[in-house]
C-alpha cells in the first residue's frame, strides 16, 4: 500500500481508538493536507447520507431528488461552510489572542477531525435517528476543538470561543439551506426542512 494511503489510514485508526495525540503528527505532516480535505468532504457526504437513510426509512417521498440535494449538494455546501468555520477560527484567534495559526496545519487537523461524522450513518436506525445525528455533529465539534488545541499548542477560553463561533457560522449556513422545498441541509437538518414544510401550511385548530 503506498504511503499516501497508508499514512492517512494509520491516522484514522488512531482516531478510532480515541488517540488524540495523533493530531500532533497530522499537524506536521505536509503530505496529509490533501487527504485531510478529502476526509472532510467525505465526512460531510456521510452526514448527508445518514440523513437521507433516515428519509428513506421514514417512507418520505422524492427519494432520488432528496439524495441529490442532501447528499451531493449538502455535502458540497457543507464543505464550503466548513471552510468558513475554519476561517472564523483563524479570525477570532488572531483578533482575540494575536495568534496566527498556520492555515495548512489547521486544515490538516480539522480535516481529519471530520472523520467522526461517520457516526451519522447510524441515523438509519429507526426511533433514534435524530439523536444519532446530533451525537455525530457534537462529536465532530468536540474532536475539532481538540484538533484546534493541538494546532495552536494550548487550550483556553479563546480557543473554545473561536471553535464555537466557527461552528455557529457553519450551523447557521446549513440551517438557511434547509427549507421545505430544498432539503440541502445534511443529516439532522433534514428534520428542519420537514418542520419548515409543516409550519408553512396554514393550519387552524378549533
Amino acid at each position: 500500500m503506498p504511503p499516501i494511503v497508508q499514512r492517512p489510514l494509520s491516522y484514522l485508526r488512531r482516531l478510532a481508538r480515541l488517540d488524540m495525540d495523533v493530531f500532533e503528527d497530522i499537524r506536521g505532516d505536509a503530505s496529509a493536507t490533501i487527504p485531510a480535505l478529502v476526509i472532510a468532504l467525505a465526512g460531510l457526504v456521510l452526514l448527508g447520507l445518514g440523513g437521507w437513510l433516515w428519509w428513506v426509512i421514514s417512507g418520505l417521498s422524492d427519494v432520488p431528488t432528496v439524495f441529490v440535494k442532501t447528499v451531493l449538494l449538502g455535502g458540497a455546501f457543507g464543505f464550503g461552510a466548513w471552510l468558513v468555520w475554519l476561517l472564523v477560527i483563524y479570525a477570532v484567534l488572531h483578533r482575540v489572542s494575536g495568534l496566527a495559526i498556520p492555515v495548512e496545519q489547521l486544515l490538516r487537523t480539522a480535516g481529519f477531525a471530520a472523520s467522526t461524522l461517520v457516526i451519522a450513518l447510524g441515523m438509519a436506525i429507526p426511533s433514534i435517528s435524530f439523536g444519532v445525528g446530533l451525537v455525530a455533529v457534537a462529536a465532530w465539534v468536540g474532536t475539532t476543538h481538540v484538533a484546534v488545541e493541538r494546532t495552536v499548542g494550548r487550550g483556553g477560553g479563546d480557543v473554545l470561543i473561536a471553535n464555537l463561533a466557527g461552528f455557529a457560522a457553519w450551523a447557521c449556513i446549513m440551517s438557511l439551506l434547509a427549507s421545505g422545498t430544498n432539503q440541502i441541509g445534511p443529516g439532522p437538518f433534514l428534520a428542519e426542512s420537514i418542520w419548515d414544510a409543516v409550519t408553512s401550511v396554514n393550519v387552524t385548530f378549533n
